[in-house]
């Protein structure tokens, strides 16, 4: 059944224009881009997307299968609560909690992962409070909320205010923890520098969504976060790879550090590297001489298996992974780099202000000057929409795309 013959089976008919966006999802091996209105699929999740201009009766909210798209149920949710009094189909209450269920939790993410952390430390300190701007469950704070109920807040869709009232709650004694997507972060710039960072306040961001989102568009990317939080004063910056490593950095973050903190972490479940490398700044994953291979977060799983392609082919890498972004410390990535005197840095972010230009800025401090050098990244434009593995391959983060990028470096002279 095509998507206009569900909007009129589901709305009765209609003669206004309308504008659709939906994502397709798939489950259990079966395509759900289609199918009979009304139903569950195949996981036995009701998914919304929304439709403006739908005849005479405002906005209406549509259940139907679709993939996790936090941005559609949160735009919805928005539309429909400033629809006038009798035009929505449901009250917002209704609303919010139909579209909180709609919500695929199912599989384990780095966001479940966060909102577990986040709980155990809350049973050991009293003092710790969650935040969230209208995100509870896209954040993973939904277990949070149901156990700890009178330290939960959410601001609404307002993450300037919920920066700047971490800040007073740190200031009063508390430690919060503001969970929040990359790109909504934004917003809060001004209220990281002068709310929270001018007087080094411990408070912890919980950076969800860094790096590609897929289908959620170029709106969400979190591409821009490791440039702006690298310039807010006295911030400490973290990139977990995976969820053991969401759990013990989100407990070091809290317990050992101070000042502002910050966890930038990926949507979605892991990649190839599943391990815990603690909490040192640096660390090295494969000894090797002939080229250095630099990454963090959710890109190490593609730097490992493009390092065993260069391995494979009689190159053997040294691979080094940043644990700690901010601040950086650089004495373990110059010691390779003058060892192998040729380096890839890869990395899910902006070109600009991104690690690959900070360390090229110490290189070219310390005097190291490597004979080949590639940036890996998402560039200086905006990313399209589509999945995360075709804009991997689009900019050239997927694992065959760095060992080519790394074959090349080697062969400069």
């Amino acid at each position: 059944m095509s998507l206009q013959m569900v909007l009129r089976h589901e709305t009765g008919g209609f003669t206004g224009k309308f504008q659709v966006r939906r994502t397709a999802w798939l489950a259990q091996g079966g395509d759900f881009r289609h199918g009979e209105p009304g139903k569950a699929g195949a996981a036995g999740f009701q998914k919304c997307f929304f439709c403006s201009k739908v005849g005479r009766g405002g906005f209406r909210l549509l259940l139907a299968r679709m993939g996790d798209n936090e941005l559609l149920l949160r735009r919805g949710i928005h539309m429909l609560q400033k629809c006038r009094a009798g035009n929505a189909l449901f009250n917002p209450a209704h609303i919010t909690q139909v579209c909180a269920n709609a919500v695929n939790h199912s599989r384990p993410s780095f966001s479940s992962a966060f909102g577990q952390a986040v709980c155990e430390l809350a049973a050991e300190d009293g003092r710790i409070c969650a935040v969230t701007a209208a995100m509870r469950d896209g954040t993973g704070l939904g277990s949070f909320e149901a156990q700890f109920p009178e330290r939960f807040f959410d601001v609404g869709i307002a993450e300037g205010h919920a920066v700047a009232m971490a800040a007073g709650m740190a200031k009063q004694g508390s430690l919060p923890i503001f969970a929040v997507y990359s790109s909504f972060l934004q917003r809060g710039y001004d209220m990281l520098l002068h709310d929270v960072a001018i007087l080094g306040l411990h408070v912890v961001f919980g950076v969800d969504r860094a790096g590609l989102v897929g289908e959620d568009g170029e709106t969400h990317h979190g591409l821009f976060d490791v440039a702006y939080l690298s310039s807010v004063p006295g911030m400490t910056l973290f990139a977990p790879a995976s969820f053991a490593e969401v759990r013990s950095m989100l407990r070091h973050a809290v317990r050992k550090v101070s000042g502002p903190v910050a966890l930038r972490y990926p949507r979605g479940g892991e990649s190839g590297y599943r391990g815990d490398a603690g909490v040192e700044p640096t660390v090295c994953l494969k000894v090797g001489k002939a080229i250095t291979l630099v990454t963090y977060g959710i890109t190490t799983g593609s730097v490992l298996e493009a390092g065993a392609m260069l391995e494979a082919a009689g190159y053997v890498p040294e691979i080094i992974k940043l644990n700690r972004l901010m601040p950086l410390d650089d004495e373990e990535i110059l010691a390779s780099v003058k060892k192998t005197e040729r380096v890839l840095i890869a990395e899910e972010c902006a070109a600009m202000g991104g690690m690959g230009q900070q360390i090229a800025a110490h290189m070219a401090a310390q005097g190291v000057v490597p004979k080949a050098m590639a940036l890996c990244n998402t560039g200086s434009g905006f990313i399209t929409h589509g999945t995360t593995a075709e804009l991997r391959r689009l900019c050239g983060l997927d694992a065959e795309s760095l060992y080519q990028a790394a074959v090349e470096v080697l062969k400069r002279e």
